[in-house]
Order: C-alpha cells, then sequence, then structure tokens
C-alpha cells in the first residue's frame, strides 16, 4: 500500500500520537487522548465517539475502492459477530464515498457492523490517517493504545491484536444459534484440519472453470494470495516450480486471487508467465469462507479432507514438496 504525506494541519498531540501508538503496550499516562468526532451513520443516527466510553474501541477507516480493504472486511464481520458489543466496540468510518454508495456496498457485502460516514475526510484528517484501512485501538477511557496500517491477514489475526493491545479484557462471544448449529459435529465441512474443504466453483485468468469437488482423486494445494501482498506473490514463484515438477502426478496446485479485479490479477500472471490454474475470486467470497487470509495454503488429499493449514508464505520450493509429502 502507498503512503501518502500527512495532512498538513497535523497537531503536535497527532504527531506525539503516532508515536506513543507504536508501542502497543504503552502506560496509560503516555497515551494520547483520540480525538473526539461525531459523524452520522448509515442509518442516518449520530454516533460521538464518547458513546462508547467504558468499552475498548477497534475503530476501522476505510473507502470503497480500497482492495486492501475489501479483503479486510469479512474478518471485520467475523470478529463483530463473534464477540458482544459490551466487550469490545467495533467502529467503521468509511472516507469520502457518497453515502448512497456506501449502503449499497453494504447491502452487496452484507456487512452489518456499524459504518459512519466521514464524507469530507475531516475525522480522518484529525486521526492523521496515511492510508487505508488504517486501523486505531481505543481504550475504555478514549485512549488511544496502537494502530495498525494496512489489511490483517485473517480474524484471527485481528484478535491477536486486540488482545495483544488490551490484554486485561475479556472478548465474551455471542450467542448465536445458527453458529451452534454450524458447530455441531454432524457439521463436518468447514476450513479446518480434519473437515472436507469447503466446495467452490471459481473461473480461471484464461476464462477456465474448476470446481473442487471435481478434483477428486487428486491431491490439491490450495493457496490464497493478493497482488498488494509481497509474500504471496514471491511464493507463486515456488507453486509455479513445484507445478510444473508434478505434472505427471496425481496434484494440482490451485492460487485464488482473493477479492481482487481479472486485471490485478492477470498482471501477477503475466509478470511471473505463470501457467498454474490462477482463480478469480472478484468479491472475496471464497477467501470468506476459507477464513485464514493471504497467503494461506490448504493441503487436501484425494478424498477432499483437508490435512494441513499453512498460515505463511513458502520460502522455497522444498517447502512446497515437504507439504505435499505429508499426506501420505
Amino acid at each position: 500500500m502507498k503512503r501518502r504525506k500527512f495532512y498538513a494541519c497535523l497537531t503536535l498531540a497527532l504527531a506525539l500520537l503516532l508515536l506513543v501508538s507504536a508501542a502497543a503496550c504503552a502506560k496509560s499516562e503516555n497515551s494520547v487522548p483520540a480525538p473526539s468526532f461525531t459523524l452520522q451513520s448509515v442509518d442516518g443516527a449520530f454516533v460521538n465517539l464518547s458513546d462508547f466510553r467504558n468499552r475498548p474501541v477497534m475503530l476501522v477507516f476505510w473507502r470503497i475502492n480500497c482492495s486492501a480493504c475489501q479483503f479486510q472486511m469479512p474478518f471485520t464481520q467475523e470478529l463483530f459477530d463473534k464477540f458482544s458489543s459490551d466487550s469490545l466496540a467495533v467502529i467503521t468510518i468509511n472516507v469520502g464515498d457518497r453515502a448512497s454508495e456506501v449502503k449499497d456496498y453494504m447491502t452487496s457485502r452484507k456487512i452489518t457492523y456499524p459504518v459512519l460516514l466521514d464524507t469530507q475526510g475531516a475525522v480522518a484528517e484529525s486521526y492523521a490517517i496515511i492510508g487505508v484501512p488504517t486501523t486505531y485501538f481505543i481504550d475504555s477511557r478514549g485512549l488511544l493504545k496502537s494502530y495498525m496500517i494496512g489489511a490483517f491477514k485473517s480474524e484471527r489475526d485481528m484478535e491477536t491484536t486486540i488482545n495483544e493491545v488490551f490484554p486485561d479484557i475479556v472478548l465474551n462471544p455471542k450467542i448465536s444459534t445458527s453458529a451452534q448449529i454450524s458447530n455441531t459435529p454432524e457439521t463436518k465441512t468447514g476450513p479446518e484440519v480434519g473437515n472436507s474443504a469447503p466446495d467452490f466453483t471459481l473461473r480461471t485468468t484464461d476464462n477456465q472453470t474448476i470446481s473442487l469437488s471435481g478434483l477428486r482423486g487428486k491431491t490439491v494445494l490450495l493457496n490464497f494470495w493478493m497482488s498488494t501482498c509481497d509474500a504471496c506473490v514471491s511464493e507463486l514463484r515456488y507453486l509455479q516450480t513445484a507445478s510444473d515438477n508434478l505434472s505427471s502426478k496425481p496434484v494440482i496446485i490451485l492460487a485464488v486471487n482473493c477479492g481482487e479485479s481479472s486485471l490485478a490479477a492477470q498482471s501477477v500472471v503475466d509478470r511471473l508467465n505463470l501457467s498454474l490454474p490462477v482463480l478469480l475470486d472478484p468479491d472475496g467470497k471464497i477467501c470468506t469462507t476459507y477464513k485464514h487470509g493471504a497467503p494461506t495454503t490448504f493441503l487436501i488429499d484425494t478424498s477432499g479432507i483437508i490435512k494441513a493449514i499453512k498460515d505463511d508464505a513458502f520460502e522455497n520450493p522444498n517447502e512446497v514438496y515437504s507439504m505435499l509429502n505429508s499426506v501420505q
């Protein structure tokens, strides 16, 4: 993500904020109060930051045309659905988009967490936003504790960061009938080791259609990536090398691009001269279903069962072979 220059009107307090908030465990006496604001939500209600006093806040700035924002949204939704707002307030602020566009976007993405409208960008300016997504963590007294520029890799990554920034809070889960039903022992499909890998049908960059269920009888290495993730792009070379060397074996390596346009994915395919199947998930639905973010690789056996998950990038082709060999 390209960084822009700081807004010219930064106050001294906000300059200190960025220095202090870099330390997740900064002492409260050295912390800086979060800039106050009052904004209108998409449903017309006026919301003030002080409304959330006495509980920690995760405050996310985003825009519609930001691919990294789009990638992170499912994790924000999952976190919002998972934990009670009494233990953590999840607030997001859209910067610069029209209210009607934001409403339509929320509907298409099935977003239910709070979205406030910063149409003129004044609140983003007061927070010294240099790019989106940017996430601020504010404690129960309204003090800024830490911040994150760029997208989180997964909901688990968000949760881990929250626990590090606020080590004393307990995230209370929401009671969800649907969640309980989906996690019963009878439900064996899901993105975890030992479960059946969630099925999907996606198109490749060369307009072929691939269904995961249609690959039964083959071992599948399923990789999720984004063009804005340097580690993702680097490991594609190793996946291509492994794919070339294993072409005569009942193994297929699939690379699923998460939430980006076909042009963004194709530019990487052309630059790296990739011939392995590169699948397009432009709305991020499949990446969301698999939950682990990018880069992540799933090893799926000939029966469609997930045998291993790698939550970081491969550093050489031998690591790819080692993961494939572990299925035997």
